[in-house]
């Protein structure tokens, strides 16, 4: 049975990682920033490449076309809807998802001439939602916009506050394209009043912020705009300055792909400080390693520390774990630590041994992407007890286990070697095997030692057989020898004691060892109700009873007589209450002996 304590890690492990693997996994660019890993290219086998090295969606759009469509679009958004230039100039030429729509209805590809003409003409007698160029013109996709956009509404200059907020957070200094963030994760920013959203961007230069670290943390955690989540981060900019961190270091270590959840943070930060960490030591913590505080909002660091204290270490030990950190990934790091730890219970290696070496050796472990238990089994051609062996003798073994590394295979150990001379001498013995050439064959039959098969084998014949029966027997099933001899003495005694047959019917049917107890105890319970009813033989052979599947012993046996399938079913549902039981007794004898 499996430890309580590892079942209950491995679910919490388990969880974890259900829990995280919807988010989008990133990996550290060269640069200060986050790269998205690529995605499949197979994914993109619908869209083209154009002429000027863009992509789109449908059509192929000369570089020339584009120029002239684009010219097009923003005299109509500046000229003729008196849209602000920059507003106009963006939504003509970042908005290649709409461009598409009108050169499409216009047949591009006829006359480039023409195109300023057509597109022009187009929008006079097509009105269009303004709201869609614009929105694609600030960053975001179609799928993200397309939720985003007004029920009753297509011109944008009507959305007086949405331009109002909008050319508020330009002259701050925030990227017209990369508003579109903004807009999608805090909409209620862009319905604000009365310079409401001024006043809000001021109270964070009131803290002593510089105007370019307000305008990053703005596009990092663009909910700081709404209601007072201003709090967390307050306390969290409080912490970073009392331990020696200013703004321009914050400003650095902002990364505007992500974003920044600061109640998260907060507690990151506390629980370093509650593990141990004074002053001088999470500063230089954090300005070591940053992504404990930066990555996921340092929600991987709260997860490294669970993950450290289910596995027993003190909190003398994970802040040592911290400070022999090395420069990874945080969320890479747990994942393969998670791995490592899927491997050591997949070749049930002992739950403290587990702790002993995930407590000494984390360090390193999180910075090594190990291979699976089965590729290791086949590739070293090892057990799971030897596997746990060479681990426990020097971990660090593992380091050789690594994704692409090579493996060699592990040197047959002595005792196996003596084990497979003992099983080969045991069946040229009882001449089970003429030579060595059928010995692969017999191998494939016979588990366990040589030893084992030996000391099996002549418990078979201490129970009052001859030699040459039991070598019969042997021959023609030889799985009776893969079985304990516990095993084979409960089945001896039941056939004798209880069924009263002699030991001599195991010659003729040696399969009766391999049976399980229980369906012996079904079949000869049913087949003693029948000799009751009068509707079965008084003695018949064993194999007459146990050697045919369920349904021909169904159809010669139960169907005998009316009642017949009611009591078989009533038999098969007692003798399984009674394994379920037995099942229940040791599982909890298995409990009381673990705690």
């Amino acid at each position: 049975m499996r430890n309580p304590r590892l079942t209950s890690l491995l679910k919490w492990v388990s969880r974890i990682s259900a829990e995280n693997q919807l988010k989008p996994h990133k990996t550290l660019d060269s640069g200060s920033g986050f790269r998205c890993v690529a995605q499949n290219p197979r994914f993109f086998a619908t869209r083209r490449a154009s002429e000027s090295g863009e992509i789109d969606s449908g059509i192929r759009i000369k570089p020339s076309v584009r120029k002239k469509a684009e010219a097009a679009l923003l005299d109509y958004f500046y000229v003729t809807r008196g849209f602000p230039l920059m507003v106009a100039e963006s939504m003509s030429k970042t908005a290649p998802a709409f461009l598409e729509n009108p050169l499409k209805k216009i047949n591009a590809g006829a006359d480039i001439a023409d195109i300023a003409k057509s597109i022009s003409r187009y929008l006079w007698f097509h009105p269009i939602n303004e709201f869609e160029p614009f929105f694609e013109s600030l960053g975001l996709k179609q799928s993200e916009y397309h939720n985003l956009l007004p029920g009753d509404n297509i011109l944008l200059n009507e959305d007086d506050l949405l331009l109002e907020n909008h050319h508020i957070l330009c002259n701050y200094g925030i990227a017209h394209e990369k508003i579109g963030k903004i807009y999608k994760e805090a909409t209620e920013v862009f319905g604000y009043k009365n310079g409401a959203l001024a006043s809000k961007i001021g109270a964070y230069e009131d803290l002593g912020l510089s105007k370019t670290c307000v305008s990053k943390l703005i596009m990092c955690s663009p909910r700081i705009l709404i209601g007072d989540r201003s709090v967390e981060l307050a306390n969290v900019l409080e912490i970073l300055k009392s331990v020696g961190f200013d703004d321009s270091w914050l400003e650095e270590s902002l990364l505007e792909d992500e974003s920044y959840d600061w109640c998260i943070m907060l507690r990151t930060i506390n629980l370093l400080r509650d593990i141990g960490f004074d002053k001088d030591e999470l500063c230089g913590l954090i300005r070591k390693h940053p992504r404990l505080v930066f990555e996921s909002s340092g929600d991987w660091t709260l997860i490294l520390v669970g993950f450290q204290t289910k596995l027993g270490s003190s909190k003398t030990e994970i802040q040592s774990f911290f400070q022999t950190l090395s420069q990874i990934e945080v969320g890479k790091f747990v994942s393969n630590l998670r791995r490592c730890f899927l491997l050591l219970s997949e070749i049930e290696m002992k739950t403290d041994e587990i702790c002993k070496i995930f407590r000494t050796h984390s360090w390193w472990l999180g910075t090594c992407i190990l291979k699976r238990s089965q590729t290791l089994i086949s590739n070293l051609n090892a057990g799971k007890r030897r596997i746990c062996q060479i681990i426990l003798q020097n971990p660090e073994e593992m380091k050789k286990w690594t994704l692409r590394s090579k493996l060699q295979r592990l040197p047959c150990p002595e005792e196996k070697i003596k084990s497979k001379m003992m099983k080969i001498q045991f069946l040229l013995d009882i001449r089970y095997v003429e030579d060595l050439k059928d010995m692969d064959r017999a191998f494939k039959k016979f588990w366990g030692r040589g030893s084992e098969l030996r000391k099996r084998y002549d418990f078979i014949m201490s129970l009052g057989l001859n030699e040459k029966d039991v070598r019969k027997m042997v021959k023609t099933r030889p799985q009776i020898l893969n079985r304990g001899t516990d095993f084979v003495q409960a089945k001896v005694d039941y056939l004798v004691k209880e069924l009263g047959y002699p030991l001599s019917s195991l010659v003729d049917f040696p399969s009766y060892l391999v049976m399980s107890l229980e369906l012996i105890k079904l079949r000869f319970s049913m087949y003693s109700w029948l000799k009751d009813k009068g509707k079965a033989d008084l003695k018949l052979a064993m194999g007459t009873i146990l050697g045919c599947s369920e349904k021909i012993f169904v159809k010669r046996f139960v169907t005998r007589h009316p009642e017949g399938p009611k009591k078989w079913a009533d038999l098969k549902k007692r003798i399984q209450s009674r394994v379920d039981e037995h099942h229940e007794d040791t599982n909890q004898n298995q409990e009381n002996i673990q705690k």
